[in-house]
């Protein structure tokens, strides 16, 4: 019987699969995961040092898209690191990641955090923080799987200038590839997330892969299935599963909800570990869909044969039109996110992105 896994400082790309039981009359179109939850990012790829291949490797080098994923320390009151996490640059002083990185759902698990920045080059940019904004609700439910898993951290000064931002996606994100990247622990199919990422030295470095998003679910484990009229629209966590190359594995998403799609060729398909929550889900235009929130990993005799039809959890922050979940979140990133006044020369061209609809975001409490 394989076992979820949940833990504040996780995240890492790894192939995953779950249990579920039908809720009875409901079962045709939603359906319950069984069990805890954790996070982590493991590769596709059964070799023993596949984890280690150039394909996972994410280009940092200067104007990279990557370069405004960070790898979060958090420190206690001592100033020791107690644990680790990714995040992602929304504004000048503003990073996005999960809120159990820094709440266990009543109060605030560190006192302060440092964001290290990395460019080709350059190197290592380190920056200290002590702001924090989790989202209202999150503590509500003691289940891994959690529709309010998300928080803004804030800097003590601007980020580097070489470190892109990103924004929040907006509309229908189902069934799309998506880049996942976090400097969480790694391994394979195979091994699972027993590789360590270096994530607390400066030997650190990001992986990288795709995945997709098959379903969503709420708070509590509780996803809609295939049968359901519309899957995007259900709930607040964005969910798939890991599946061996080219092949649709057995497991909760496929045999019991229904969404049966083949894993990505080429040993592209990857999925989250310890260390890779709070990192984000991107689209092809490099906007956020999702926050990393859990996934499932099994004790280590069970690990063998592969980790195929592991499945997967992201927060949704996008704004997709008829999820109240998503639409929460992404209120809330919006509330908490500093307006960027342009240079006066600029004035003129200021879109309607993140930053442009923030100010009326922040009219627009979440529930």
């Amino acid at each position: 019987m394989t076992t979820p896994f949940f833990g504040r400082s996780a995240a890492a790309l790894v192939l995953a699969a779950g249990l579920l039981s039908p809720l009875g009359a409901q079962a045709q179109d939603v359906a319950e995961i069984g069990g805890l939850a954790e996070n982590m990012i493991v590769v596709s790829n059964p070799g023993s040092s596949s984890y280690n291949d150039l394909l996972y490797r994410a280009n940092r080098s200067p104007g990279s898209v990557y370069n405004g994923i960070v790898n979060l320390w958090f420190r206690n009151a001592s100033g020791a690191v107690v644990s680790g996490c990714t995040g992602s640059l929304l504004s000048n002083r503003q990073i996005l990641t999960a809120a159990h990185c820094v709440s266990n759902g009543s109060s605030l698990t560190s006192t302060s955090f440092t964001a290290r920045f990395y460019e080709e080059g350059r190197g290592w940019v380190d920056i200290n923080g002590s702001g924090y904004a989790v989202k209202s609700g999150y503590g509500l439910t003691t289940s891994a799987i959690n529709e309010n898993d998300v928080a803004v951290l804030t800097l003590g000064e601007n980020a580097p200038s070489f470190a892109r931002k990103y924004s929040l996606a907006v509309g229908n994100v189902l069934n799309q590839q998506t880049t996942l990247a976090g400097y969480g622990r790694t391994g394979n199919i195979n091994t699972g997330t027993q590789i360590s990422s270096n994530q607390f030295n400066d030997q650190a470095f990001l992986r990288t892969g795709v995945n997709t998003f098959e379903t969503t679910c709420r708070s509590g484990g509780v996803c809609a299935t295939a049968l359901n009229s519309s899957p995007g629209t259900y709930g607040g966590v964005l969910f798939g599963d890991f599946d061996r190359s080219g092949v649709s594995s057995a497991g909760v998403v496929c045999n019991s909800f229904g969404f049966c799609n083949a894993g990505y060729s080429d040993n592209r398909e990857v999925t989250i570990g310890p260390g890779d929550s709070g990192s984000a889900s991107f689209l092809a235009d490099w906007t956020i869909s999702g926050v990393a929130s859990f996934g499932q990993i099994n004790n280590v005799t069970q690990r063998i044969g592969g980790l195929e039809g592991y499945f997967y959890g992201y927060t949704c922050v996008a704004n997709v039109e008829g999820n109240a979940g998503c639409q929460s979140n992404y209120n809330f990133v919006m509330e908490n996110v500093e307006v960027e006044v342009p240079e006066p020369a600029s004035l003129g061209l200021v879109g309607i992105g993140l930053f442009g609809l923030a100010a009326a975001a922040r009219r627009r409490r979440a529930a």
